[in-house]
């Protein structure tokens, strides 16, 4: 798009006199820096979560500082990870001196999979770095599995909450440790729907953030 300039007076046009032109600017300079002022003031993003984890469905499972043996034939494994640079759990916009407490990590994972797998074999968790809790599934007051409901599929909610101190935000930015979780061998994970999220308290404020529901 091109821009238009104003053309230079011509000789026929007035110019006007110094007196005229003392008295409009008395208006314009107030304008001009009210104008000036607005974007400064909207220059202050609020904090955010930034939280790509890798959930994958296969026979290994590629945890960060883990070895994870490989399942048999049909079988697989339920993994979820980062590794701070094609995946990773961020929260961004972190002013220097804020309070960030309570950083989770969960991941929804379909119930019927789960169910399937019985007691012989249950969905559970084991941590590839000391930083992170081992996800636990959450139960309500009595004790029962929470349920979340997503398009009529049930879901369990496995959660797992920071244990170490959050680190400092580098330019605004706090990058959390790894994740590396994984699940035991299985062969009812074929076509299990999965969702991940993250959550965290920034200067007294809930911050979530929620995944696509996908099937692996």
């Amino acid at each position: 798009m091109s821009e238009s300039t104003s053309a230079a007076p011509q000789p026929s046009q007035s110019v006007p006199s110094r007196r005229r032109v003392a008295s409009s600017l008395a208006w314009a300079v107030p304008t001009v820096v009210a104008a000036a002022a607005a974007p400064a003031e909207a220059a202050s993003p609020l904090p955010r979560i930034d939280r790509v984890f890798s959930i994958r469905r296969a026979t290994t499972a590629a945890v960060p500082g883990a070895s994870v043996s490989a399942c048999g034939s049909g079988s697989t494994r339920l993994s979820v990870t980062t590794d701070d640079v094609n995946t990773y759990y961020r929260i961004a916009n972190v002013r220097t001196g804020s309070t960030v407490t309570d950083v989770t990590a969960s991941v929804l994972v379909q119930k019927d999979m789960v169910d399937a797998m019985g007691s012989r074999n249950p969905l559970t968790w084991t941590s590839a770095t000391t930083d992170w809790s081992t996800p636990v599934r959450e139960v309500s007051g009595t004790g029962s599995p929470v349920l979340y409901t997503n398009n009529g599929t049930r879901y369990y909610r496995y959660v797992s909450k920071l244990s170490t101190p959050v680190p400092a935000p580098v330019s605004g930015t706090i990058t959390l440790p790894r994740i590396g979780w994984y699940s035991n061998c299985s062969t009812t994970l074929a076509g299990v729907s999965v969702s991940g999220r993250g959550s965290a308290v920034v200067n007294g404020m809930t911050l979530d953030n929620v995944g696509d529901f996908r099937t692996l």
